[in-house]
């Protein structure tokens, strides 16, 4: 467990460990394109699944890293006052555009 670097291309992974200070995005060692660093809750699916990689590849590219989201939450002046319950993270592509679009407001924008 820790966090992870993956390509999306090759669709592998590289634990990187939990020390998030520590880590780093880097090149895929074997396509040399740019690798996105995800939460350390992100489980990748076997190489061979293309379904559950397009699901990852769609949050991903939408803000969605695996990071904890929240099915309530309030923010007032751009601070969050409360939030409650994780919500799940989608299993399908329609289930994920879904996703997305109920929590935009808890992508991680760079």
């Amino acid at each position: 467990m820790g966090y992870k670097n993956i390509c999306l291309d090759c669709r592998k992974a590289f634990n990187l460990g939990t020390d998030f200070n520590n880590t780093k995005v880097a090149n895929c060692p074997e396509c040399g394109v740019l690798m996105k660093l995800m939460d350390h809750k992100f489980k990748p699916p076997q190489k061979g699944d293309l379904k559950k990689w397009q699901v990852v590849k769609y949050l991903a590219e939408n803000g969605f890293i695996y990071q904890h989201v929240y099915e309530k939450i309030e923010i007032e002046s751009n601070i969050i006052v409360s939030y409650q319950n994780y919500t799940s993270y989608p299993e399908t592509l329609k289930e994920a555009k879904d996703f997305v679009e109920k929590y935009k407001a808890q992508a991680i924008r760079k």
